[in-house]
């Protein structure tokens, strides 16, 4: 046995006594409530050494949460677009991906010549094969139309360092957000 298992068992036996004396009627010179008192106020300073002792042995557990704000990946609207209209510009793929890129840009144009400017979807056709849905000639001729665009335009386009592609592709898609709304260039709703 261990030093302080052998003195926390004389404690409990002395303790243990003294209750039966005082059950007993034994009196010390002390009365019941001050030897109450003291016992108790004795055992819990010591059953709480313990503890503590028996605490500072121990090995620290912790225990790892999972990250409380987990985000769940979601699809970027459009990102399939910008893969395509990337792709365009490299060497290997750049036919394929940019026929996907006019496509895709035609459809939209399609799309809202019908739905916001009430064109047949005929007559929308027509318009995208004439360029006659835009004043922008860059847009109209990005989509198939045989439009002539002016010199300045072309200089402008060559010196402002973007690719040509990605600067035509905005130009449409600004077109194409242009259709239908009382903004047009010419001033007339299509």
């Amino acid at each position: 046995m261990t030093l302080a298992r052998r003195l926390f068992l004389l404690v409990g036996v002395v303790a243990t006594a003294a209750g039966f004396a005082v059950v007993a009627g034994v009196s010390l010179g002390l009365e019941l409530t001050d030897i109450f008192l003291g016992l108790v106020a004795a055992l819990a300073a010591l059953q709480g050494l313990r503890y503590v002792q028996r605490r500072r042995e121990t090995p620290m557990n912790t225990t790892v949460t999972g990250d409380p704000e987990a985000r769940v990946a979601v699809p970027i609207p459009g990102s399939d677009f910008d893969d395509d209209l990337v792709s365009a510009m490299g060497r290997h793929t750049h036919w394929a991906a940019r026929k996907r890129v006019v496509d895709r840009l035609e459809s939209r144009a399609t799309q809202a010549l019908v739905a916001r400017d009430g064109r047949a979807p005929e007559e929308a056709a027509a318009l995208l094969d004439t360029g006659g849905w835009t004043d922008d000639p860059v847009a109209a001729r990005f989509l198939g139309a045989s439009v002539s665009i002016p010199l300045r335009q072309r200089v402008r386009l060559f010196l402002s360092g973007q690719s040509s592609l990605t600067d035509r592709a905005g130009r449409t898609v600004a077109a194409i957000e242009r259709i239908g709304t009382d903004d047009d260039s010419t001033g007339e709703r299509r």
